[in-house]
């Protein structure tokens, strides 16, 4: 969950307040009430303070746009920021390091960098509340946990820095909450703390609210119902094929039976024929199956996501769905082993060699 924070203001009147007259309006002065209170409370792990703001950037005497400055703390910012590791050439509290080395540090993005030849070392000037503040390079990185590079480049800083050069303003607070642990009794808890929530967002509910999107049920439906029949089939043919295939080797057996082979030897000359031809299948199919997936699936993009989608599209393999298919295939195995273990049990040589004999 996220929440702005901030009160108190100076000046007597407020903008457009009767009595006002023409009198410029009074600047806004922020208390930050005390941080500790989000650490405290039940059911968060984690708490970080993030502050974002659109600021001018000027490089050596240019202008280079507007650009969203993120101020952190970056102790607090590693416990709670996710990162994907695929993401960065190096592990991310590498950089996060370099913001507690140097204090006027910041980080901004790789195609950024690229665009105006910017490289660590070089100084920087961002504006925060009217105020220029000076910054020094210390690394690019492509991604950022809630950052958008291609709509708006991004400067990661110290935010204790950026309240030294500039006016205190709101900042979010990003929690990292227990399993299961609710929104609602937080804000209670930080109303009777007098500490006030300009707005919330919680991520989960986005998640569950995007889980439950017709589309996305639709075509979830669609594959999972393909699967479950492709199963189905699948295992009436192995069935099938195990039972016809015992059933007209009877004289095969009853003539090795015969010859001075164990009971149990012949268990296990029919399990590794059974694991040379499904097994081997088995293999093929889930190789074949996942190298079908890396080449064919990143084509489900559109043009439109391909160049908006942060951070980008990748193939993924959920354990859980891997799992169901290793127990589907592994009853598949079971019946066919147990089809084998009884058609064993029931044969009888003499009847197998007589058959024989009258062929």
């Amino acid at each position: 969950g996220q929440g702005g924070q901030g009160q108190g203001q100076g000046g007597q009147g407020q903008p457009g307040a009767p009595g006002s007259g023409n009198e410029p309006p009074p600047k806004l002065r922020y208390i930050e009430p005390p941080f500790e209170v989000f650490r405290e409370l039940e059911g968060v792990e984690h708490a970080a303070r993030v502050l974002t703001a659109k600021s001018n950037v000027v490089v050596s005497g240019k202008s280079l746009g507007q650009g969203m400055l993120m101020g952190i703390d970056n102790v607090d910012f590693a416990h709670v920021g996710w990162f994907r590791k695929d993401l960065f050439p190096i592990h991310q509290n590498l950089y996060l390091n370099l913001l507690g080395q140097y204090e006027q540090a910041v980080i901004i993005p790789t195609s950024f960098a690229e665009k105006h030849h910017i490289k660590p070392g070089d100084l920087m000037n961002i504006t925060v509340s009217g105020q220029p503040v000076e910054f020094v390079v210390v690394a690019a990185v492509p991604y950022w946990p809630s950052q958008y590079p291609d709509e708006m480049p991004f400067f990661i800083a110290n935010l204790e820095y950026v309240y030294d050069q500039a006016p205190i303003t709101p900042y979010d607070v990003w929690l990292k909450m227990k399993d299961g642990a609710k929104v609602a009794p937080l804000l209670e808890s930080l109303a009777a703390k007098n500490v006030d929530i300009a707005t919330v967002k919680d991520v989960r509910n986005e998640l569950i609210t995007q889980k439950k999107h017709p589309a996305r049920g639709g075509v979830f439906g669609i594959l999972s119902l393909g699967f479950l029949v492709s199963v189905f089939v699948s295992l009436i043919g192995y069935i099938l094929y195990w039972f016809f295939n015992l059933s007209s080797r009877v004289v095969q057996f009853g003539v090795l039976r015969a010859m001075g082979l164990s009971r149990r030897q012949l268990t296990g000359m029919l399990l590794l024929e059974q694991a040379f031809t499904a097994g081997l299948a088995i293999a093929l199919g889930f190789g074949i199956g996942k190298l079908t997936s890396y080449l064919f699936l990143p084509f489900l993009q559109t043009a439109e996501n391909v160049k908006t989608q942060v951070p980008p599209f990748r193939v993924i393999f959920d354990s859980r769905d891997t799992g169901q298919l290793y127990v589907v295939v592994g009853v598949m195995m079971l019946t066919g082993a147990a089809l084998l273990f009884l058609h064993i049990r029931r044969l009888r040589v003499h009847q197998a060699v007589k058959l024989g004999e009258e062929k």
